[in-house]
């Protein structure tokens, strides 16, 4: 029955979440920031994330529960979003931004950890529940986009807190993970561990350039002429070619090792970035989004089973969220502020170039991981 509910939850959670996220640049623009005051407001946002990830991580290892900790998230993400988008009192709004971040984030990745340790049927199918993630997310940027266009963020948000809404119930009837370990780990544990290390330093520099490509495409897509439609329907289409990469992934990984697979993800961030580039209109821009096939969906399979392979049993979770937090949350603060700041100082053009460099860093980064982890199998 659980492996039936967290089909449903991560529908319903990424339906609801990307109703913002899918379209917080624009919600941001629309608030009347600049590109550098956007990329610092989503840098303090992410911050908060990361705070919102360690902390999240280590409750549910010293309190042995996933479940709670879920659902005071959602209702802390439901609260502090409707603050957000209802408030224009100035310092309120930023105050209602960063708890949102803090709790978004942790949101993002704890239904990983809450799959990963149910045992190992659910884990198995990893890769298939975050699958219908990327469906309730492709439906809900393109759901987003038009419905912001035509009526507006407030109406946006009554259908956001719908869908949480109905998270929240599914969650409720999912069983807590059983973490039977004694006592808590200490993180000084995962911090001594070499390949730890090395795989979440790996990850950062991979995701450093794919964040700040996302940062990009709002800009990008206004540039060719387009609107939050446009980019509503970019985000579905790469959600949507997210899906058979993130069925596939695992069982690719019983045959070829991860970091092999590891590989893959840099070159199609390369592809994409150079699309973004020299795409003079919105169709071409879109052939950018298929390519998100091969890299968020094989940084998170990829990312999340070598994470749990190497932590140890009394810091599951720790490991998964301490991981997110740094590959995924730093990446962002560094990538989109790098973006705003080439695009408010330069050009859009020169926020491309640089994002090609640090994307051929990611690419000799992947190559030295492969070469400096034993191939091993899933």
């Amino acid at each position: 029955m659980d492996l039936i509910l967290f089909k449903f939850l991560y529908f319903l959670l990424f339906f609801g979440l990307s109703s913002i996220a899918g379209m917080l640049i624009p919600f941001l623009q629309y608030k009347g920031f600049s590109p550098i005051e956007t990329a610092t407001l989503i840098s303090f946002y992410t911050v908060s994330g990361i705070l919102g990830q360690l902390i999240a991580g280590c409750c549910c290892d010293k309190l042995k529960t996933i479940k709670k900790i879920f659902i005071f998230s959602l209702l802390g993400v439901m609260f502090s979003t409707a603050l957000a988008i209802f408030i224009n009192i100035k310092i309120l709004f930023y105050i209602s931004f960063v708890i949102m971040g803090f709790f978004y984030y942790i949101l993002t990745s704890i239904p990983d950890s809450w799959v990963i340790e149910s045992g190992e049927n659910a884990k198995s199918k990893f890769g298939f529940f975050r699958a219908f993630g990327s469906t309730g997310w492709a439906f809900g940027v393109l759901a987003s986009g038009i419905i912001t266009e035509k009526y507006g963020y407030h109406i946006l948000n009554i259908i956001y807190l719908i869908m949480l809404s109905l998270t929240l119930f599914i969650s409720l009837k999912i069983k807590d993970t059983v973490k039977e370990y004694k006592g808590c780990g200490n993180l000084k544990e995962l911090f001594n561990n070499k390949e730890y290390i090395l795989t979440v330093i790996i990850l950062l520099i991979i995701c450093i350039p794919f964040r700040g490509y996302c940062q990009l495409v709002p800009y990008r897509i206004e540039y060719v002429g387009g609107n939050t439609v446009n980019l509503g329907i970019f985000n579905f289409i790469s959600s949507i070619s997210e899906i058979a990469m993130l069925i596939l992934a695992q069982k690719i990984m019983h045959k070829l090792s991860p970091d092999k697979l590891l590989l893959l993800s840099p070159l199609g961030l390369f592809l994409q970035i150079l699309i973004l580039r020299f795409g003079s209109n919105i169709n071409i821009i879109y052939i950018s989004a298929v390519l998100q096939a091969f890299t968020l969906p094989i940084i998170l399979v990829v990312g999340k089973i070598i994470i749990d392979r190497i932590s140890p049993s009394n810091l599951k979770t720790s490991s998964q969220l301490v991981a997110f937090a740094i590959f995924n949350s730093v990446s962002t603060i560094i990538g989109t502020a790098s973006v705003g700041y080439f695009i408010e100082k330069f050009s859009l053009d020169k926020a491309n170039l640089f994002l090609l460099g640090c994307n051929m860093l990611s690419i000799l980064g992947a190559l030295y991981y492969d070469r400096n982890i034993k191939d091993r199998t899933i």
